[in-house]
Formats: C-alpha cells, structure tokens, sequence
C-alpha cells in the first residue's frame, strides 16, 4: 500500500474515532442511545472497507480491530499497520 493510500485510511480512521467519542458524550448529555451525527444510511467505516476492495470475510476482522481502536485498546499506528500487511496480503495473492 502506497503511503498517501495509508493516510487518507489515516484520515478515515480518525474521523470515525471522533465521531464516535462525540456521539458517546452526546448520548450520554442527552441520556439517549439514539443521537446520530451522520445520516443513518451512511456508515464511512464500510465505505472505506468498499473502497479498498477488500474479501468480504476480511470485514469481520477489520471491524473487530477497528472496535479495539474506538475503545482505544489499538493506537491508530497498529491498526493502519495490520491494515497494510491485510492489504498487501489480499493484493499479492
């Protein structure tokens, strides 16, 4: 995977990340488990898993691991790492 490849995965990454902490403080100030900040009908974490064109049981995995890194128990670093070695596992065969 090409480095500006592995950023905007990067960029992705963190928005999710953040997007997820504020909707826990929303949640929590509203004493709601329904406060959305993006539409419903849009999920940018299966975006980015369709956009790397991934098999479809790599989703599975990516998603466990990107629940270790919202619950931060995964630095982002680890995580675009095994994305990468994923990547070029499913690239390379």
């Amino acid at each position: 995977m090409d480095s500006q490849k592995k950023k905007l995965i990067g960029i992705v990454l963190r928005m999710v990340h953040d997007i997820y902490r504020k909707t826990i403080q929303l949640e929590n100030l509203f004493e709601s488990g329904s406060v959305h900040l993006l539409s419903r009908d849009f999920d940018p974490f299966h975006e980015l898993l369709q956009t790397l064109d991934l098999p479809a049981e790599k989703h599975t995995y990516f998603l466990e691991l990107v629940e270790l890194y919202l619950d931060d128990q995964m630095t982002l670093d680890e995580l675009l790492l095994e994305f990468e070695n994923q990547i070029d596992a499913a690239n390379a065969s």
